[in-house]
């Protein structure tokens, strides 16, 4: 019996190590197969033509090609739910928005709470900025502001939640009261405003810019990361940060199961760090005026979290 057990012993500790090895190396060697990766809206919208863009290079920085999956329904958390029945291996990538969070926490029973996620960095993202028609009372900030708290309620911007969420934000630090007319496109919030319905719209940079100088006039960058000086249609614009505001910024972030171990949740940051400096992926951001705002992990987790207490407090403003 005792020479049994002096040979069962090491080939048990060798076992195991073999077995922690070779967990190692597995997680060293992510990924093995193909990832699929969730956009949960519809086909066509900024979430999905960002990862159909990423996807185009990803097998030249990750390895592996990427399956892009549409999984849309409850403003983004029918496809969260979904990359949360799937396994913890880093297989199944989320890419998403600030709207699932807005949409779980102007909920009194929420389907998911905000932090069944693990971020893995931030892609993109992007500021609210409100404008106005060229000429009106409310055409730059200082006006815009003076005429909000003479006529408290009066002017009508329109947006999505997200946008209207940054302008909320910043019109409270501000003491003004303005009436927000949500919509669920920002194509219907354009239309109204160009057709005279809503006098101010809070759109991104991307919209705006197309607005600008004939049909808008920017007033205000709600969000705290100034606006490039290469865009010559925002010079002089002021944002939150400059007015002595604390702005909120809108990512794209991409996240993994909760259970997801550590080591591969960095593998997809630094891969995808390496995708965005990818020359093509930088051309085709640009082409379609969206720009790269990496964050690695770390930094990506840290900001989501600020994200999801502001949201939080500023989300009762529009219930």
């Amino acid at each position: 019996m005792k020479y049994c057990l002096k040979i069962l012993v090491p080939v048990m500790v060798l076992g195991l190590l073999l077995g922690i090895s070779g967990i190692e190396r597995a997680y060293g060697e992510y990924p093995e197969k193909m990832i699929t990766y969730v956009v949960p809206f519809s086909a066509g919208g900024g979430t999905d033509r960002l990862a159909r863009i990423l996807s185009s290079t990803a097998i030249d920085h990750f390895g592996q090609p990427w399956h892009v999956v549409n999984i849309p329904g409850a403003s983004g958390i029918v496809g969260w739910k979904d990359v949360l029945k799937k396994p913890a291996d880093g297989y199944t990538i989320l890419q998403s928005s600030s709207t699932p969070i807005i949409a779980l926490l102007m909920e009194e029973k929420p389907a998911l709470s905000p932090d069944q996620i693990k971020i893995a960095c931030y892609v993109a993202g992007f500021r609210s900025i409100v404008t106005s028609k060229p000429g009106t009372e409310w055409s730059t900030w200082e006006k815009f502001k003076a005429y909000a708290k003479k006529n408290p309620g009066k002017i009508t911007v329109a947006g999505t939640m997200s946008n209207l969420i940054g302008a909320a934000n910043m019109f409270d630090q501000a003491g003004i009261q303005v009436n927000l007319v949500p919509y669920p496109s920002t194509g219907g919030a354009v239309a109204d405003f160009l057709g005279g319905h809503v006098d101010t719209l809070a759109a991104t940079a991307s919209t705006i810019g197309t607005l600008i100088p004939q049909k808008g006039v920017a007033v205000v960058n709600t969000s705290d990361i100034p606006l490039s000086p290469k865009a010559k249609e925002f010079k002089g614009v002021p944002g939150a940060k400059d007015l002595g505001y604390k702005g909120m910024f809108f990512p794209r972030w991409v996240g993994v199961h909760p259970d997801t171990p550590d080591k591969i949740v960095d593998s997809i940051s630094q891969k995808m760090g390496s995708l965005l400096k990818d020359k093509a992926i930088k051309a085709l951001f640009k082409k379609v005026g969206e720009e790269i705002t990496y964050l690695p992990r770390a930094e990506a987790d840290a900001a989501y979290q600020d994200m999801v207490k502001a949201v939080k407090k500023t989300v009762k403003l529009l219930k």
